[in-house]
């Protein structure tokens, strides 16, 4: 059953990235440029979204570098400490986000409406339980 599990997880995560490519390719993104951006929108530091997104320093460094290049963040001196940088969403990269978010959405709804209502509630529950970190897992 646990390998039957972790196939199906990797098939649902396969075919909503696979769906969802050729619309991020079209806003001329990378698969993991939505989820960079939108923890740039939450913390603005490189090292945050490293730690959030659990993908090495120098990968973040180099996906910054290209959302730069291509106008969707910027990047600024951090006023409280010089040594460091922060970066924020351009309104191209605030309008690129939300579209891909969008389609991402609309991806894994298409998905969901193949449960009921309280299928669904369940689901989400369960999924952010096994989600949390191993310290954190409520037993019952």
């Amino acid at each position: 059953m646990t390998w039957g599990l972790l196939t199906n997880l990797w098939r649902l995560s396969r075919g909503l990235r696979e769906e969802v490519t050729p619309h991020l390719e079209r806003l001329g993104l990378a698969p993991t440029d939505p989820w960079l951006l939108a923890e740039i929108e939450r913390h603005h530091y490189p090292t945050e979204a490293v730690r959030a997104m659990q993908i090495p320093a120098p990968t973040v460094s180099q996906m910054l570098k290209r959302l730069e290049q291509a106008g969707l963040v910027v990047r600024s001196l951090d006023p409280t400490d010089l040594r460091r940088y922060r970066f924020a969403l351009t309104q191209a990269g605030q309008a690129v986000l939300e579209e891909s978010r969008r389609h991402m959405l609309e991806a894994l709804e298409r998905r969901l409406e193949r449960l009921s209502p309280t299928q669904r509630q369940q689901f989400a529950e369960w999924l952010e339980i096994l989600a949390q970190e191993e310290a954190s897992t409520p037993k019952e």
